[in-house]
């Protein structure tokens, strides 16, 4: 039993056996992970349809409906007209910025003008 031999062997059965054992613990660590991540996705998957039901059940109506036309087809119904808001602050800003680009060269020749 105490053989160099005997002794040889068994120290080869034995990190054979452990190198099997190192990676069945490395696959398992692997697959519990994947499994987290899986149950991870599944939770954001049933939020998204979950939203996405909503949506559908939203759209059945009359109202979704003519919601989503008007959105996406810019359209409306008959005798609607269009109101135009139109920003004052925009055209006294660019006036601003032209005044500034000019500095006081600019105003000395706005002078004569």
């Amino acid at each position: 039993m105490y053989s160099v031999p005997v002794l040889f062997f068994l120290f080869v059965v034995f990190v054979f056996s452990v190198s099997n054992a190192f990676s069945l613990y490395q696959k398992e660590s692997d697959v519990r992970t994947k499994s987290e991540e899986s149950k991870a996705d599944l939770v954001v998957l049933e939020a998204q349809k979950i939203e996405l039901q909503k949506r559908v059940d939203f759209l059945e109506t009359e109202r979704g409906k003519e919601e989503e036309l008007r959105g996406r087809f810019m359209v409306g119904k008959e005798g609607e007209g269009v109101i135009m808001v139109v920003d004052e602050k925009a055209t006294t800003s660019a006036n601003d910025q032209s005044k500034k680009t000019f500095g006081w060269w600019g105003r000395f020749l706005n002078f004569f003008r």
